[in-house]
């Protein structure tokens, strides 16, 4: 098991990188988090008109057509913030109106964002909208995901991968698949992987070195599968797999009979977060069993099955695994590895053949689910997002495969990887993945929040109107990650640089 230390320092690296690639898109989520610390309430009225995806139903009010969970998540710590957040956005738009600014300049191609920049600084709504993004990344979203980097490098050294090798392959996890981009996003899917791989490794528990009774693991193995529900319909998947899965571990050692009552703790961990989202749809739509989704109106593609989701569709298939935007091979090549999977399944300790066709199942019954639903299309607007949640399933089922390959192919990989997604991560393009890369490779690095603030530099910094570059920024946080990394007591460390000399 990796020290303590080591998971801190591993941590700390990920949020800051995280942080340093947050983006500024303010999705639906986010809507609902205003509402619940603001307002105690889950309608949305009061941003009617500004997302496509929030609409009105006859009888309830307004809301928007996903399911609660993130949003309740990243609500805390924006209740706890939101004092700091109002002080600042009274003063400035006291500032402001005393000033008679009513400037709106966003200087972008897309004509939907400027409209949408304007629309929100007229209802005074720009500073709040930020700060309320900035929250949530740093205080939701790159947490989560460092804590699932961390929980890559346990799973790998309890698997006897030794630590250098395991915190290399924790570190491709976080910065050289789509978790990069996707953590600069309040976004639902990724979060739902995480609590899924952290629910497998519950149930797993290899060797039976967990320090929670069996009761506690698969309670708690629940919770996280649960709130994975809470957070998207498709994480009923995953959760009823998962169950299957935990069945069987239990009917390795004990009669069917007591395996069953055995995972009747599972069952009752889901207990809670589906209530939770029942209660929210009651709240929200008058019916607490059906989806979001079947309020919501017409869509792209929702006039196909029931909302959007009908048959299996061979070419949605082909666009969710090669699309040059979005495709789950062409933003993750490292996944292509995972393929190798059933061969190797049981050749070493790592991946068991049980627990590897456990994955691959979750993974194919994802990708087969979301080659039904039609509106998986519009992805292209943020990127890969749809399959984010079996990206920690195929890494681990990808690594049997690369330890295996020679250290130069390997490396190439590697590369690869971490150059096509820091990319997404610092451009976020939505004209594909290779449209990412050549602005890194031809105009350098760049920071997504940095680009956005230079594209409304007439309102908040107008010395940055011909663009800024991110290099001291870099260097701040190479600087800190250094720290983190070097400085073995930071408590001493201080005293020794503020003690003088005898």
């Amino acid at each position: 098991m990796p020290s303590r230390s080591l998971q801190i320092r591993l941590f700390l690296t990920c949020w800051v990188v995280f942080v340093m690639h947050y983006a500024t898109d303010f999705l639906r989520e986010h809507y609902l988090v205003l509402t619940i610390v603001e307002q105690h309430t889950f309608n949305l009225d009061s941003y009617e008109g500004l997302h496509e995806d929030i609409f009105r139903t006859k009888d309830h009010g307004v809301h928007h057509g996903a399911n609660p969970g993130i949003s309740m998540i990243a609500a805390i710590p924006y209740f706890f913030l939101r004092p700091a957040v109002d002080f600042v956005v009274t003063r400035e738009l006291a500032k402001r109106k005393a000033a008679g600014d009513t400037s709106a300049v966003y200087r972008d191609d897309r004509q939907a964002r400027v409209w949408f920049y304007r629309e929100a600084r007229r209802r005074g709504l720009d500073i709040r909208f930020g700060l309320v993004g900035f929250i949530t990344t740093v205080f939701c979203m790159a947490p989560l995901s460092a804590w699932a980097s961390v929980l890559m490098l346990r799973i790998l050294t309890r698997r006897g991968v030794g630590h250098p090798l395991a915190l290399g392959s924790a570190l491709l996890f976080a910065f050289g698949t789509p978790v990069f981009l996707r953590t600069g996003y309040l976004n639902h899917n990724l979060v739902l992987g995480f609590f899924c791989l952290a629910a497998f490794w519950l149930l797993w528990n290899p060797d039976d070195r967990s320090q929670l009774s069996g009761a506690a693991r698969y309670f708690l193995a629940g919770l996280l599968a649960g709130t994975a529900f809470l957070c998207d319909y498709s994480g009923a998947i995953l959760m009823g797999l998962l169950g299957l899965y935990g069945l069987m571990r239990l009917r390795d050692s004990r009669s069917w009979p007591l395996a069953i009552k055995g995972s009747l703790w599972y069952a009752a961990g889901t207990i809670a977060p589906i209530c939770l989202l029942w209660y929210y749809q009651w709240a929200a739509f008058g019916n607490p069993f059906l989806p979001p989704q079947h309020w919501m109106p017409p869509a792209i593609g929702s006039n196909v099955g029931y909302q959007g989701v009908g048959g299996l569709n061979p070419e949605l298939l082909g666009l969710l695994l090669f699309d040059p935007r979005y495709g789950l091979f062409i933003t993750t090549p490292l996944a292509l590895l995972s393929l190798a999977a059933p061969f190797l399944a049981g050749r070493d300790r790592l991946l068991p053949r049980r627990e590897t066709w456990t994955l691959l199942i979750m993974c194919l019954a994802l990708i087969l689910f979301f080659g039904q639903v039609e509106y998986s299309r519009i992805q292209w607007i943020s990127g890969i997002r749809y399959l984010a949640p079996i990206i920690p399933f195929l890494f681990l089922l990808s690594l049997p495969a690369l330890f295996r390959l020679p250290r130069w192919i390997a490396f190439a990989i590697v590369f690869v990887e971490v150059l096509v997604n820091w990319s997404m991560a610092m451009v976020r393009s939505q004209k594909g993945v290779l449209t990412s890369v050549q602005h890194v490779m031809l105009e350098g690095p760049q920071l997504p929040w940095l680009t956005t603030l230079s594209k409304m530099s007439n309102q908040y910094a107008p010395w940055m109107e011909h663009g800024a570059s991110p290099t001291g920024f870099f260097l701040c946080g190479a600087v800190v990650i250094y720290a983190i990394w070097k400085v073995q007591s930071p408590g001493r460390a201080l005293v020794r640089l503020f003690t003088p000399p005898a």
